[in-house]
């Protein structure tokens, strides 16, 4: 049976490892890691990942609010158009 090694981490070599980054897979004390999503991760993996979600979720989140823009000005035209067809035909 194989003894585990005490791993140093990747930024501090005097310090013990507390965390493995789950994306480049370096070895990080207390101080280096940080959790996010459940998940540790160095700083450039974790502002890569956080560069990245923010991107995509924004352009999403834009042409939602675009389309959905764009359904309520059609339904609000086409009801304006039966409303006034409607009063039209009581006058």
């Amino acid at each position: 049976m194989a003894i585990p090694t005490i791993q140093p981490c990747a930024h501090h070599s005097e310090r013990r490892a507390f965390a493995l980054c789950m994306t480049c897979r370096k070895s990080l004390c207390q101080e280096c890691v940080t959790q996010w999503d459940g998940i540790y991760h160095c700083a450039s993996c974790l502002a890569a990942r956080r560069s990245s979600a923010a991107g995509t979720s924004g352009a999403a989140a834009w042409l939602l609010v675009i389309g959905a823009t764009g359904v309520l000005l059609y339904l609000s035209a086409r009801a304006m158009v039966w409303a006034g067809a409607l009063l039209a035909s009581l006058f």
